[in-house]
């Protein structure tokens, strides 16, 4: 789901862009996550959660996760993919250009 790992411009940590257009719905998100991650927030145009490390899940799909570690970052993105993949949570957008 993620193809993308690069340093977040405007904090100490790195964001994972998703491969294609989706769309995430973070309330089902929230239910599917809160039985594997601790949930630190959902602002309802931001979902926070914990596990190995902390991570702002958006609405469009990116990932900020708060580390250092490109390793950290893309095991924890492969995580909370392989969590949310083929789920009701996830919406894939088509290119309208």
């Amino acid at each position: 789901m993620y193809s993308l790992l690069k340093p977040c411009k405007t904090s100490a940590a790195i964001e994972a862009i998703p491969g294609e257009r989706v769309s995430l719905d973070l309330d089902r998100c929230e239910e599917i996550l809160k039985a594997v991650c601790t949930i630190v927030a959902n602002a309802g145009m931001l979902l926070i959660v914990s596990d190995q490390c902390e991570v702002s899940i958006h609405r469009d799909g990116r990932l900020i996760l708060k580390t250092g570690s490109m390793e950290l970052a893309g095991e924890q993105a492969g995580r909370i993919a392989g969590w949310l993949e083929g789920t009701t949570a996830v919406r894939k957008q088509k290119f309208r250009g």
